[in-house]
């Protein structure tokens, strides 16, 4: 059951993380906005600092995948890798969106991958 939950939790992460990476520079954009006239830009700040904890956990749940699932048929490589990919690519400032979209595609592979682990039903 904790290789499901595994799965489970890469697949939501893998999907909405990329989606928010996806419009990330438009949240920092709107934020440094709205500051404008101020001093700081807190919230700018704590925007950027968001995505960059979501984009290294991104990457850290598809290591994480990629050493669990080795040599298991439940997982497909390709779920890890594009994971792995996606968190590291979204580390370059400017190629954020381009991590989001391998984060999403990683994500839902994940989640199609969830129908061949085993249920077992008590009876």
């Amino acid at each position: 059951m904790k290789s499901k939950n595994l799965a489970l939790t890469n697949g939501i992460v893998g999907l909405a993380g990329g989606i928010v990476l996806l419009f990330g520079i438009w949240f920092m954009i709107a934020a440094a906005a709205a500051e404008s006239g101020s001093q700081n830009y807190i919230a700018f700040t704590i925007i950027t600092i968001a995505l960059y904890l979501l984009k290294i956990a991104i990457l850290a749940l598809g290591i994480i995948g990629a050493v669990y699932y080795k040599g298991m048929s439940e997982v497909k490589t390709s779920a890890n890798v594009l994971l792995i990919v996606g968190g590291a690519v979204s580390l370059i400032p400017a190629l954020g969106w381009v991590g989001g979209i391998l984060a999403i595609i990683g994500g839902s592979i994940y989640l199609a991958n969830l129908k061949n682990f085993n249920i077992q039903r008590k009876n």
